[in-house]
């Protein structure tokens, strides 16, 4: 049988064969005739060139004669062979012009055999002395003359015909030639009249046909390509189709061919074009032009003898662009469908050709051990697809000991050692390390250009060579000469940047042998993770061994920055499959590492499992978070299996940890991975979930790419969910993703603009968690850049937990971020300990035992616990500079943290030096491939950065009073920082030929060079800081930045710079667009010089460079060119030329308290009597001044002044004073500024003025604040130069309109509502007293005179310039004149519409400003409302009153500080209002109210300071008949004054500890510890003003951290009812309310316990998955079938043998519980059936389970228990041979 059946195959295949063999006969001599010979000219030439400037290439030209031996069987060879460089400037590119130096080739006249069928190529047979540059250029030649109009390989579509009779049509086929193995459109048709002028020699032959050619580079069975470091979404293999991609290089190569009807080919030409911007993006592209032509001479019958043979030739397979000598099959035995079919068991006809792509997208039907699983959606965005299509592989992978050669120039070269590399090298490294020492001459001098040509030296160096060159400089790294050591870091950076195999086992030697140790190896390693070109398993798993070997695990900083690099190097080259293509040369090695290889799971992921579960039972906290980090770094889907205990909560780890789990998960998510979105986003729905975990998880769906239907429930949650915190995040989310603009986010952007609309209306503060996407365009009007900030915020401060900030762009990609992460579980108390530790802070503050109700005995009363045992963590995330590091810290590391900074400072007097060099190519992009002539494209993008620092310090510290914060401290520091970032971009090809490197390019540099002496002094309040330049009488170059186009025509490997090279040519043009040459500075003695020019069109408006609404775009566009042209400034310090050596900064600030001045001062200004800078007799006469007349004045000032150390004496001083008081209407304000110079003489202003405010107006009530009159009187006095005076009268008041737009307004009448219900104070009054107390109308009267036309001219210059440049409403009436010296102003402001309207009256007429934007914070700014600040109720409108939060304990209801308000009335039993007893805390805190009787409210404070000063306050109403409350205080501190104000002073802490008043209106307003707690208290309520306990607070006002739904949390637990919550916090006492009591007792009942319910990770319960089961058979008819296997080794006989059986997915083992039948692999299986069998799955983690899989591989059959599952198994009948 079996007999019969070969037979019958054989019959087939020969029959198959013989009619292919037939038709290729048929075709085979229409272009060739046997016996024949032609004669061709060949010319081709391969130009590089921009839009402007010289073009740079070479022609080659030869006769190409042709021997037809016998049909599909040539003989050829190249005659009279020349090369020319060409390098000019060139009006059109053919014909080339004739002036050019043609050289001859050498060896190129051999003559060689092609073998042919159809017009297309088959193989040739080369001599062995034609090298693999001739042969690649010969194939370039050769296929240019293929014509196949067969239907070989043809795309079987219906549109694509061709006519044979006709010889017309249009068709597709797959053809290969030197550029690829493509796709190439075929054209046939008639040839145009005009055929006669292109070939007149051949006018009286038939009419040709005309055939043309196109190759779609996008669809290809196989290149010739090297890349590495292609940006995400950067497409070059083809066109961008899809919306994710935009083009990086266009590439096309089109064919056009005239051939007679029955041959010959008559003119034949191929050009090949490569556009690319040098800089990647960009308008203007440079391009790349190859063009082959060949022409027919003369053709006929071959008469001449024959020629000799050649020796040693070798068979050439295809026409592929070679690399070595190895031959590349192609199995072309199939043609091309152009549409796609699913993967079944049996394998269509239609669909036999075997490519060498692997394809990595999952197909809808798919096999693992012989699994049939058809899906009816496709498995996406996981560990396990990516979008990459294909891979391809032209060489072998290079060895550990070598170089990859093909990286250089895509050029075939010989093996081996270039002897002069060590030499190269070591000289290279002398001449960069000695011009670091000069950065004024850097930027001449291409010092980061000769960076990354000594880096390609090195990249080209085996390990033996490198080892050898190491040894020699390796001398330098102990040096104390600056240049040595330089010489160190450079070549250590140079290694790093390599990226060979050879570099990375230098770096390794290094470590393990303790060369490089620590920090400095830390910052070596964590460069590897994106320079390494080349992610073997091999390197992967040495790189991950190195990560975990005892050299390093036990190296501070080394050993957390190891295992993060080589886990993203495991994610970049093995993981992620979109990167494992894109960013490494896929195309030239194939994948480096199998796909499917498991070593990942199998190997790297249980160790860092096992060390993180290790860590954690350890309570180790560092290495649980470096390894959580570590895990997540892998981006592995099988990660989720790992962390799955931890947020499951089986196994016990803290919030922070948690969250820490959640943001790791970054990686899986950017791979847009469907199992990790679903997990995120089951964690957002968890409302029992800490708020900390919940936004994290926001965070990584919207990089994951949530769907439609999640983004509608994230929508629905903004208005919804429960938590402050996860409504913020959403919103801003939301509204921020809908706004981005690049194609590459269309998908998300769509999907959040679907629900913008649905988001809440509800406004957030800025303390609120947050996820904002910013995108800003560039001078192209692209979006090439993004920002992402998130953060998480906190309970305990307004700054967040969590601050994320990243920001990319195109040419780095999208998904490779730069960012900074910093993280806390409790920021606030993080920074305290810092400081503890630091000051040597030793908690001072004991509860006071006297008190009759302390905190500690409220505590023990309520049963008050306030845990404060959280132990610390918080970590450091930075990715920059393309270093990944990570710190993690624990308590003790915070601790120690502290206590090194203070050694560090006690360091000081015995000096401190520093030395710090990092060179690194933040982002390299290189991509090689052939063009039409055979020779390599070669793009290449570099941005080699530079940063320098070198320090010295010495200085003395000393800690006068650590509680306080009292230091004295002098420091000297010299500090030189340089700064220097090259973008470096070039475009051309290699001509190996000439051995010259042909190319035109792009070079930006920008340097930052600060050179600094500084001496720093503070002291008694008092900073001076010294500054001067580090060497004084030099010239400096502060900053450079310069930009030059160019072409240029170099040696191969040459080591000279573009702009050293003599054949280089600068890209020039005729006329300047912008110059400058200014000087600055000259007037303080510091000149400063600004030249330079430029020649781009950027430049002809200077102000299009800040068009943009983001400063940081403007910052951007000043160095980003649209047009590329020359450009060059340059920013210097003038050293020579400087007078002034140094300048002298002093800045002081005094408080004074309590101020008595009863003589009041006239509102006139008077010189000081001490004009000198930093006096402190001026500032004493300025406070007096402003404190003159007020009652119990208080005062500020603060002096400034700067001193130039110069022959001419120059100084300049400013000192502010304003004087205030708490019970006085009056503010007084003094202002001095003045210049004391000898060369420009005195220039001295003296301002003083004094505002009047109405003496009472009420702080708690709306309707009588409202019905107060607001009105302010404003005088100021303005003397300069002596006589010049101007003096400004005038009043600020609430309109009549305002007052009633007010009142009308929703605040107004929900604040009356309230007042009427007896609630004066809750949040809608809160708001709307403070706008009662904002006037809106200001009137200004200048009267002046003696002054210069200047000044009298200035407020109508600033108006003539906003008649030109506003936008806003402008009138000019210059009929309505004041008379000579006066000016008016009037203002009126629109709080509610937000504008305002200006308007000014001068002796020039009337000038009006309509509709001007106000701020919304602007009535908060404006508003004289006590007792908050001005600057607090600007920050409360941001934070939404949670910068200074207030608790109303009003008539009927409470308003916490967290803003939850609820109905409840106080007894006369004592209620909580506010408890602060934190363990260890500094000071201690409470306040009590009641409520006696009805309307009347009684107050107590216990307070006690850090210093321990005491204080017990009771205040009650005024008894009947008296105006004055009773206040009672006891105290331990002094009183030092009382009457309308009375105070006690701290001397401990030199503050007020207390201050109380009563206004006129009835208010008592008392403040402890200055600003600590405020109080306003009417008799019947109590309003209470503190920010200092967030989240430690406990009471009837909440717990202070913003979240109103944790306000709802008493002593006994949760509690809903408000008359219960607040009773819970009741002092109940033998005379308390019964009902009261009972309340209180009832409250600890109904109390229930906040539980934390975590969330489950992708598991379901077994009923579910067996109804799942159920359900998807019924609903789709299909099911998963595994087919049964076994796995005998030994063959033998053919029967059935009973064998567990086993699959993997998704993470999971599964194995069968019995064994079933299965044929072994040399038999086949017959009589198949599906029967169930049961089996138990567990994680691929499982060391057991893994153990059984490879058990059952060796053919055993173990017993598994477990939970059992129902699968479907496929098994045979029967077995036969």
């Amino acid at each position: 049988m079996k007999i019969w059946v070969l037979a019958a195959v054989i019959v087939a295949v020969s029959s198959g064969r013989l009619t292919k063999q037939n038709n290729e006969e048929e075709t085979s001599q229409w272009l060739w005739e046997a016996g024949k010979l032609y004669r061709y000219d060949v010319e081709t030439h391969t130009l590089a060139y921009q839009t402007e400037g010289a073009s740079t290439g070479n022609s080659f030209k030869a006769r190409f004669t042709v021997r037809v031996k016998a049909p599909g069987h040539l003989q050829a060879k190249l005659e009279n062979a020349k090369n020319a460089q060409v390098h000019q400037e060139l009006s059109r590119h053919e014909p080339m012009p004739e002036d050019l130096k043609y050289q001859p080739v050498p060896n190129f006249d051999k003559p060689f055999e092609i073998y042919y069928a159809g017009g297309r190529v088959l193989s040739l047979s080369l001599p062995s002395s034609v090298s693999l540059a001739q042969e690649n250029i010969l194939k370039g030649l050769i296929g240019a003359l293929q014509v196949d109009l067969s239907t070989y390989r043809n795309v079987h579509s219906s549109h694509d015909t061709y006519d044979k009779e006709s010889q017309q049509g249009l068709f597709r086929k797959m053809e290969t030639d030197v550029t690829g193995d493509c796709e190439t459109l075929y054209t046939a048709s008639p040839a145009p009249p005009e055929w006669r002028r292109e070939l007149p020699a051949f006018t009286s032959e038939e009419d040709p046909i005309e055939i043309t050619k196109s190759k779609s580079y996008g669809h290809c069975h196989h290149r010739v390509d090297y890349h590495f470091g292609v940006p995400e979404g950067a497409e070059w293999t083809g066109t961008a189709h899809r919306p994710r991609k935009e083009q990086f290089i266009n590439r096309a190569t089109v064919s056009r061919i005239l051939v007679g009807k029955n041959g010959p080919i008559y003119k034949a030409e191929t050009t090949s074009t490569v556009n690319v911007h040098p800089h990647l993006f960009g308008k203007q592209k440079a391009e790349v032009h190859s063009k082959v032509t060949f022409q027919l001479v003369s053709y006929e019958q071959d008469s001449e003898a024959e020629w000799p043979p050649s020796e040693g030739n070798r068979e050439i397979p295809n026409l592929l662009y070679s690399l070595n000598s190895k031959p590349r099959e192609i199995n072309e035995d199939s043609s091309s469908s152009s549409s796609s079919h699913e993967s079944s068991e049996q394998q269509s006809n239609s669909n036999k050709y075997s490519r060498y792509r692997r394809s990595v997208k999952p197909k809808p039907v798919v096999s693992i051990n012989k699994l049939i699983i058809k899906n009816r959606k496709d498995i996406s965005g996981s560990s396990s697809s990516s979008e990459s299509a294909s891979a391809y592989v032209n060489d072998d992978i290079p060895n550990n000991n070598e170089p990859a050669y093909a990286a250089m120039y895509m050029n075939p070269q010989p093996h081996g050692d270039k002897k002069q590399n060590p030499m190269n090298a070591q000289k290279l490294v002398q001449e960069i390390a000695q011009q670091l020492q000069s950065p004024n001459n850097m930027p001449k001098s291409d010092f980061l250009s000769k960076f990354n040509i000594l880096v390609r030296v090195i990249a080209s160096m085996s390990y033996g060579q490198l080892s050898q060159t190491s040894r020699s400089i390796e001398i330098a790294k102990s040096s104390n000469d600056n240049i040595k050591l330089d010489m160190w870091m450079i070549y250590r950076d140079a290694v790093t940047q390599a990226g060979t195999s050879p570099a990375f086992q230098q770096i390794k030697t290094w470590i393990e042998n303790k060369k490089i140790e620590g920090e400095e190896a830390a910052e070596v390693v964590a460069v590897l993770a994106r320079s390494l070109r080349y992610p073997t398993k091999e390197t992967m798993t040495q790189f991950f061994e190195l990560a975990m070997s005892p050299e390093v695990i036990h190296q501070t900083y080394l050993n957390s920055t190891a295992i993060i690099a080589a886990t993203k190097f495991i994610n970049m080259g093995q993981v992620n499959n979109e990167t494992s293509h894109r960013y490494y040369p896929s195309h030239m090695y194939g994948r480096m590492a199998r796909k499917h290889d498991s070593f990942v799971v199998d190997e790297v992921l249980p160790r860092l499992s096992a060390a993180l579960k290790l860590a954690v039972e350890q309570g180790d906290s560092h290495k649980s978070q470096v390894y959580v980090k570590a895990i997540g770094n892998l981006g592995h889907r099988a990660i989720l299996d790992v962390y799955a205990p931890y947020l499951e909560g089986k196994t016990k780890v803290s919030t922070y940890l948690r969250t820490q789990i959640v943001e790791n998960l970054r990686a899986l998510a950017r791979q847009r991975d469907s199992h990790v979105r679903t997990v995120l986003f089951s964690i957002l729905r968890n409302t029992a979930e800490p708020h900390e975990v919940r936004v994290a998880a926001i965070q990584n769906i919207f990089r994951s790419r949530p769907s439609n239907a999640m983004m509608q429930v994230m929508a629905q949650m903004t208005k919804a969910d429960p938590s402050k915190h996860i409504r913020a995040a959403l919103k801003s989310a939301i509204l921020s993703a809908a706004e981005l603009k690049h194609s590459y986010f269309s998908d998300l952007a769509t999907t959040a603009a679907a629900v913008k609309d649905m988001v809440t209306d509800e406004n957030f503060g800025m303390q609120d968690s947050k996820h904002n996407y910013l995108q800003y365009p560039n001078k192209e009007n692209e979006y090439d850049k993004k920002h992402v900030h998130s953060t998480i915020g906190s309970k305990t401060t307004l700054l967040p937990k969590t601050f994320y900030y990243s920001w990319t762009d195109r040419i780095r990609g999208w998904d490779e971020e730069n960012t900074l992460y910093v993280s806390t579980s409790n920021r606030q108390k993080t920074t305290n300990l810092f400081l503890d530790e630091f000051y040597d802070r030793t908690q001072q503050s004991r509860d006071p035992k006297t008190h009759k109700y302390s905190a500690q005995k409220i505590a023990e009363i309520l049963n008050i616990e306030n845990d404060d045992d959280e132990h610390l963590e918080a970590s450091l995330y930075l990715d920059f500079m393309n270093q990944q590091r990570f710190f993690a810290f624990t308590q003790n590391d915070i601790k120690d943290f502290g206590v090194r900074f203070g050694e560090y400072l006690s360091n000081l007097p015995n000096g401190i030096t520093g030395h710090y060099t990092k060179v690194v190519n933040m982002n390299q992009v290189s991509v090689m491939f052939p063009v039409a002539a055979g020779v390599p494209f070669i793009f290449k993008y570099k941005e080699p950065t530079l940063v320098h620092i070198q320090t010295s310090s010495s200085g003395k510290y000393n800690l006068m009073d650590g509680d306080h914060y009292k230091f004295e401290m002098s420091l000297d520091k010299d500090i030189v920082v340089t700064y220097a970032a090259n973008q470096d971009g070039s475009v051309g090809f290699l001509d190996p030929l000439s051995n010259q490197y042909p190319s035109v390019g792009l070079i930006a540099k920008f340097q930052l060079n600060i050179p600094v002496k500084s001496h720093l002094e503070f002291k008694n309040g008092e900073l001076k800081v010294r500054l001067a330049p580090k060497e004084p009488e030099q010239d400096t170059t502060i900053v450079h930045y310069s930009v030059w186009p160019y072409t240029a025509n170099q040696k191969k490997d040459s080591s000279v710079t573009v702009s050293q090279d003599p054949t280089t040519k600068v890209i020039t043009r005729p006329n300047k667009v912008w110059a400058i040459d200014y000087k600055f500075g000259q007037q303080i003695g510091s000149p400063f010089q600004i030249q330079g020019y430029s020649y781009s069109k950027d430049y002809r408006n200077i102000g299009s460079f800040f068009t943009s609404n983001y400063y940081l775009s403007n910052i951007y566009n000043l160095l980003k060119q649209k047009d590329n042209a020359q450009t060059h400034f340059n920013l210097k310090y003038l050293g020579k030329q400087a007078k002034s050596k140094a300048v002298t900064f002093t800045a002081v600030y005094d408080a004074f308290y309590n101020q008595k001045n009863n003589v009041q001062m006239e509102p006139v200004a008077l010189d000081v009597n001490d004009v000198a800078p930093n006096s402190p007799s001026r500032r004493e006469e300025l406070a007096k001044r402003v404190i003159s007349g007020i009652k119990s004045a208080k005062a500020r000032v603060l002096d400034l002044s700067a001193q130039f150390e110069s022959s001419e004496k120059l100084e300049y001083a400013a000192t502010v004073a304003i004087g205030y008081s708490d019970v006085d209407p009056k503010t007084q304000f003094g202002v001095f500024t003045g210049r004391n110079s000898d060369q420009y003489g005195p220039g001295h202003v003296n301002v003083f003025g004094i505002i009047t405010k109405p003496s009472s107006i009420s702080p708690m009530n709306f309707l009588e604040a409202l019905n107060s009159e607001l009105k302010m009187d404003i005088e100021a006095d303005i003397r300069y130069n002596q006589k010049e005076n101007i003096h400004i009268k005038g009043t600020s008041e609430r309109s009549k309109k305002y007052t009633e737009e007010l009142q009308n307004h929703h605040l107004g009448r929900e604040c009356k509502h309230e007042i009427e219900n007896g609630n004066n104070y809750q949040q809608s009054c809160h708001e709307a007293i403070i706008m009662a107390q904002a006037p809106n109308s200001l009137k200004l009267s200048f009267t002046y005179k003696d002054i210069n036309p200047v000044s009298r001219n200035f407020f109508n210059q600033v108006f003539r310039i906003a008649e030109r440049y506003s936008m806003w409403q402008l009138e000019m009436n210059p009929q309505k004149v004041n008379p000579e010296g006066k000016i008016d102003v009037t203002v009126d402001a629109s709080y509610l519409s937000h504008t305002w309207n200006f308007a000014l009256n001068s002796r020039q007429g009337e000038i009006r400003l309509r509709n001007v934007p106000l701020p919304m914070a602007a009535p908060g700014a404006l508003s004289i409302y006590k007792p908050i600040t001005s600057y607090e109720r600007v920050y409360n409108h941001y934070s939404k009153n949670q910068y200074q939060p207030y608790c109303a304990v009003d008539g009927n209801k409470v308003k916490t500080f967290s803003d939850r308000s609820y109905d409840y009335t106080l007894t006369r039993s004592w209620h909580v209002v506010l408890l602060d007893n934190r363990p260890g805390g500094n000071e201690k805190l409470v306040v009590l109210a009641r409520r006696p009787s009805e309307n009347k409210q009684e107050m107590y404070i216990s307070f006690r300071s850090r210093g321990g000063k005491e204080l017990e306050i009771e205040v009650k109403p005024a008894p009947a008949g008296q105006k004055n409350y009773v206040v009672q205080v006891k105290t331990n501190a002094k009183k030092i004054s009382e009457g309308e104000e009375t105070t006690y002073w701290d001397d401990v802490d030199e503050i007020p500890i207390l201050e109380y008043y009563t206004e006129e209106n009835g208010v008592l307003i008392m403040k402890i510890s200055v600003n600590y707690l405020r109080v306003m208290y009417d008799g019947s309520r109590l309003v209470v003003f503190a920010n200092s306990n967030r989240d430690t607070n406990r009471g009837i006002c909440g717990y202070m951290n913003g979240e109103a739904r944790d306000d709802y949390l008493s002593p006994n637990g949760l509690i809903d009812q408000p008359e219960y919550y607040a009773a819970s916090y009741a002092l109940i006492e033998a005379d308390s309310d019964p009902k009261e009591k009972e309340l209180n007792a009832q409250a600890k009942k109904i109390a229930y316990q906040p539980k934390q319910k975590y969330t489950t990770i992708l598991r379901s319960d077994e009923e579910w998955q067996r109804n799942m089961r159920l359900t998807s058979n019924e609903e789709w008819g299909s099911q998963i079938i595994y087919r049964a296997r076994n796995y005998l080794k030994n063959k033998e006989p053919c029967d059935l043998r009973p064998q567990v059986q086993y699959y993997e997915n998704h993470g999971e083992i599964c194995i069968t519980t019995s064994a079933l039948p299965a044929c072994q692999s040399h038999c086949t299986g017959d009589d198949y059936n599906v029967q169930a069998a049961q089996v138990v799955c567990r994680t691929k983690l499982d060391q057991q389970f893994r153990a059984y899989r490879d058990q059952i591989r060796q053919g055993q059959n173990p017993k598994v228990n477990g939970v059992p599952q129902i699968t479907q198994y496929r098994v045979p009948g029967s077995c036969k041979a």
